[in-house]
């Protein structure tokens, strides 16, 4: 871990977003080949970039079912304790949406789920089974009816696919990385495109999942991996330590350590020799400066006095207290673990049922409405220079 001050930060931060700049010449011919070769491409890419030729795209339902079988009873358990809270936690999410009445007109607004969704699952690292709960639980929650699910051929699949079987879904495709993204917003002969993207993934995922976002809707930029932790003196070193690695064992993450303590700092950093930075601060005030310009994905805050730092600091998910590590968001807790990345935080939230929800309104205006509004919609018309705007609420005027 290296020691750094702020300005250094700065320029931490502003290579990392320059790594993606540069790959978005490669992630636009990646789409281009997709949009015009299809089932083609993707198989193209699958034995270019995951080193496995396949003949097959999509996942016959009964080796997702023999994948299952496969799965140890403890892990089974595990999964379902999870799931449980989960889908607590995002049951609590649904809007109701509401009504508005007057005399002369009603609006109801209301959400409704989309019809379809594909959502990306890493799989060259390790299997990220967790990470198809977190994705999937919210989508099931709000409602979607075709969940479909894109992941590398990888050596982690068989366990990836028996948790999508514990999970009741079907549609599942060996694909991997931009081209999976590419698949799912523009469809192919086999996978086919679908209404939200979502999932995290590597800077190619998300750089792709940036430029197709102008033609499809997407959840927020997430991956790699980020985690911000702040202490005091009265941080436990080694919770801190470990809390620290155990971001860090996901491939480029980023892990920042700052506090008031510069023994705390001294320590952490010859325990933690790999990767990071630490930052030692002379108040909260200077913290939070540092973790607002960061915006990280996780943000662990270890203090006395947490108050300041929780209510005014800018993260895609807050832990407060020693015995409250990103870890739990991570598996078990309930919020889902898919989080924005890469000082996103700033405008995205976390993946919840509102990523796979649409709002409407319903409008129903009665005759006298017209009476008590007409002149006012018709003079905002006049001045837009529209003449039949102003021309269909005076003729209702008369009726």
């Amino acid at each position: 871990m290296k020691k750094i001050n702020f300005s250094q930060l700065v320029e931490i931060l502003k290579e990392r977003r320059k790594k993606n700049e540069k790959i978005e010449d490669e992630v636009r011919n990646i789409i281009k080949r997709i949009k015009k070769e299809k089932d083609k491409g993707v198989l193209y890419y699958t034995e270019k970039f995951d080193k496995v030729k396949i003949t097959q795209i999509k996942v016959e339902k009964e080796e997702i079912k023999k994948c299952f079988k496969k799965i140890d009873k403890d892990v089974i358990e595990a999964i379902k304790r999870s799931s449980e809270k989960i889908e607590k936690y995002h049951k609590k999410q649904l809007p109701g949406g509401f009504i508005l009445k007057e005399d002369s007109y009603k609006i109801i607004f209301k959400f409704s789920p989309v019809e379809s969704t594909g959502i990306y699952i890493p799989g060259g690292q390790s299997p990220l089974i967790s990470t198809i709960l977190m994705s999937t639980i919210p989508a099931k929650v709000a409602g979607v009816k075709n969940i479909h699910i894109a992941t590398p051929p990888s050596k982690n699949i068989d366990l990836i696919l028996g948790v999508c079987y514990f999970l009741g879904i079907e549609n599942i495709y060996r694909v991997g990385g931009a081209q999976a993204i590419a698949s799912f917003a523009y469809g192919t002969e086999t996978i086919p495109e679908v209404d939200v993207i979502a999932g995290p993934g590597n800077k190619y995922v998300n750089t792709c999942k940036k430029i197709i976002s102008g033609d499809k809707r997407i959840d927020l930029p997430a991956g790699p991996s980020e985690v911000v932790i702040f202490s005091d003196s009265s941080g436990n070193k080694k919770f801190i330590e470990y809390d620290f690695k155990a971001q860090m064992e996901h491939t480029d993450g980023f892990g920042l350590f700052i506090t008031t303590d510069e023994k705390i700092g001294k320590e952490i950093s010859k325990k933690v020799v790999k990767n990071g930075y630490y930052i030692i601060v002379k108040s909260q005030e200077e913290a939070l400066k540092i973790i607002n310009s960061v915006c990280p994905e996780h943000l662990q805050i270890i203090s006395k006095t947490p108050s300041f730092l929780v209510e005014n600091s800018i993260a895609g998910a807050i832990f407060v207290g020693d015995y409250t590590p990103a870890v739990v968001g991570d598996y078990f807790v309930g919020p889902s673990h898919i989080l924005p990345t890469n000082q996103s935080a700033k405008s995205f939230s976390g993946l919840s049922v509102y990523n796979f929800l649409r709002s409407y309104a319903i409008i129903e205006v009665k005759k006298n409405f017209y009476k008590k509004y007409g002149k006012y919609i018709e003079r905002i018309a006049e001045i837009e220079g529209l003449k039949n705007h102003s021309y269909t609420i005076k003729i209702r005027e008369k009726y």
